[in-house]
């Protein structure tokens, strides 16, 4: 009776699927590269605002009090075609939660701020989809305060550098109505919401 060990089976089939997945991905941005009649969703002078709730924390112990919401504006500066288009704009982003111990004796809020440009590099795949990715720089609003059974207070506020990498995904319904899908790090994991484009 043949034996093949599990070590060799697993890695072969790992490259087996990179390679199909390599594949895939080469043949459907080669099609879409030839398809020069499709215009970016992002274009020089192209305006968008969106607006996004993202990823709250779940964890034992913790409760939102205010689940992650971006907001975010912005505007197409350059337009290469098919290679693509780049825009620029501004991001607002904040969330809070707090910490409550089981007897009630400790207590932890905490909010963040996030105030920054942004800055984006846009491809539309097909019609009316594209996917996207950048970085948003600014300044971070941190607030905490916590709360000793009922007898001591502490509120402090601290100014720090903001930052956040994403990338995303956009699908535009209608020339003014899209929605979008973004995965993030930084202030937030991620978001889902609506953009409008004008």
């Amino acid at each position: 009776m043949s034996y093949i060990s599990s070590e060799f089976i697993v890695p072969d089939l790992m490259k087996k699927a990179i390679i199909s997945a390599l594949f895939i991905l080469s043949a459907f941005f080669s099609v879409s590269a030839q398809d020069n009649v499709v215009s970016n969703v992002m274009t020089t002078g192209t305006n968008m605002g969106s607006l996004g709730v993202g990823i709250p924390v779940i964890a034992p112990g913790y409760r939102m009090t205010i689940p992650p919401i971006n907001a975010f504006y912005e505007v197409g500066i350059l337009d290469f075609g098919r290679p693509g288009s780049v825009a620029v704009g501004a991001h607002v982003g904040l969330w809070g939660y707090k910490i409550k111990t089981g007897l009630d004796q400790l207590n932890y809020k905490y909010f963040n701020t996030l105030f920054g440009a942004r800055g984006a590099y846009h491809f539309t795949i097909i019609d009316k989809w594209e996917v996207y990715g950048g970085a948003v720089l600014g300044i971070k609003l941190e607030s905490e305060r916590f709360t000793a059974g009922t007898e001591s207070t502490a509120a402090h506020t601290h100014v720090k550098f903001g930052w956040q990498v994403f990338a995303g995904t956009r699908y535009m319904f209608t020339p003014s109505l899209g929605a979008f899908v973004e995965l993030g790090y930084g202030a937030t994991y991620g978001s889902i919401g609506a953009t409008y484009r004008f």
